[in-house]
């Protein structure tokens, strides 16, 4: 029974770290997602909605996930993320819905965008290359989401919530094994003795 208690233990502590962990991979995606190229895990991304060109669909400070999608598996009516080529916010990403696709010639050729923001009253002057986009939008997460991202910009922040009880976790962790170690050690030692005086 104690054990398996320990055993649990463990096991638990792994959890633990790998959820801290995962934390901070999607905070880090959140927050480099402006340096110009979005992070991605597993092919999934996490944006957040700066603008209110797609509301009421997804408000202002929305945190939305994005999957990686074959662009030929677009269609009219999906909402994507995109590098933008508009020179207001030209490298930028930018989500709005397809309003329509055209095709070019060729025997495989690569579709183009014509997007829309739902709150848009026409489509955007620039077409969306498939070399630009992202992904298509899976998942909107809310503004709660987004109001809990923006506190963890603060690298205090993180360092406090996540960065430290990381450390304690692992030190825990480090001396729980240690000690597991030097019980098993100090057990060894004594069956020895008992088995040299058995012997004698």
């Amino acid at each position: 029974m104690e054990k398996a208690k320990k055993i649990f233990s463990r096991v638990m502590s792994a959890v633990s770290i790998i959820i801290f962990l995962f934390g901070l991979v999607i905070f880090g995606c959140v927050l480099n997602a402006t340096a110009g190229k979005v992070p991605s895990v597993f092919g999934f991304s996490v944006l957040q909605v700066s603008t209110g060109s797609m509301e009421p669909e997804l408000m202002t400070g929305s945190v939305i996930v994005v999957r990686k999608t074959d662009v030929r598996d677009l269609k009219k009516g999906d909402v994507i993320s995109f590098y933008s080529t508009d020179s207001k916010i030209s490298g930028k990403v930018n989500t709005h819905r397809i309003d329509s696709i055209e095709y070019g010639w060729g025997t495989n050729p690569d579709p183009v965008f014509i997007t829309k923001g739902d709150a848009n009253s026409s489509v955007d002057k620039d077409k969306v290359y498939s070399s630009n986009v992202i992904g298509k939008v899976v998942y909107d997460l809310g503004t709660v989401s987004g109001s809990i991202i923006s506190v963890f910009r603060n690298p205090n922040v993180i360092f406090f919530v996540i960065v430290l009880p990381l450390i304690f976790i692992t030190l825990g962790e480090a001396v729980n094994l240690a000690t597991l170690i030097a019980k098993y050690k100090y057990g060894e030692e004594e069956q020895e003795d008992e088995n040299a005086k058995t012997k004698n």
